[in-house]
């Protein structure tokens, strides 16, 4: 009766392509997911060989002898850069970035005005002071020669609190705002460290650049051997319930 009607073959071709469609996409999925993956962490790779250059860049760059800040900076360019400049602080308008220290504690690093010779007005991060000295430090008035690195600081994030204006406190070293609030220029040069007894006290400025790109990659080529794994083990259960 099957050969007659002529569906038995019908129905074993029709079973034969459903078992190679089964069989199929696990092999399709899990070899296209397992080369996104590692496609990604080969990238984050690529990205920790560059950020690592610019670290050793960086590093390079603030061990050279300070310059005259020049006319023209780059942020990314001129980022670590140790220059110095001639001019006098307003000492009026400065502001306070709230830190900590040890082993002082709480304090804030004080930020004031710098009017160059050349006419241009910048930030100069003067360093640490303890929180019971706020409002109590002293600067020199009149020219001065202030050396130090240029710094573009990028530490805001959603957790930030606005600043609270009319005490001066800010709670990021984002030079933006800092210019806004002073009528300065985009531009902070970190004091060179003064004397331990000074206040504020100029600080050390180490190369600090966020790299977690390979503690990434780690993690796409893990995910990709964890893929590629289930994927055999889908295949492997397909096949054993297809010769059942």
């Amino acid at each position: 009766m099957w050969a007659a009607s002529g569906s038995l073959p019908t129905v074993i071709d029709t079973v034969a392509s459903l078992s190679r469609k089964q069989t199929l996409g696990p092999i399709v999925i899990g070899l296209g997911g397992f080369a996104v993956l590692i496609a990604l962490g080969f990238w984050q790779v690529d990205r920790l060989q560059w950020k690592r250059g610019i670290i050793d860049e960086a590093e390079r760059r603030i061990t050279a002898p300070p310059q005259a800040l020049p006319a023209e900076l780059d942020p990314e360019r001129d980022d670590y850069m140790p220059v110095f400049v001639t001019g006098s602080f307003d000492h009026d308008d400065a502001v306070y970035f709230l830190t900590s220290q040890k082993p002082t504690g709480p304090g804030f690093e004080v930020i004031a005005p710098f009017d160059a010779e050349d006419g241009r007005r910048i930030l100069v991060n003067r360093g640490y002071i303890p929180q019971d000295e706020k409002g109590n430090e002293t600067g020199p008035n009149g020219p001065v020669r202030v050396e130090g690195v240029l710094r573009w600081p990028s530490d805001i994030n959603s957790f930030t609190p606005d600043p609270d204006a009319a005490k001066r406190i800010f709670y990021s070293r984002e030079v933006g705002p800092l210019s806004d609030a002073t009528g300065a220029l985009p531009i902070m040069l970190m004091q060179a460290p003064t004397d331990a007894a000074q206040m504020p006290r100029g600080q050390a400025v180490a190369v600090v650049v966020r790299n977690h790109h390979l503690q990434y990659a780690i993690t796409w080529f893990s995910i990709s051997l964890i893929w590629i794994v289930m994927t055999v083990l889908w295949y492997r259960r397909l096949r054993l319930a297809r010769s059942a």
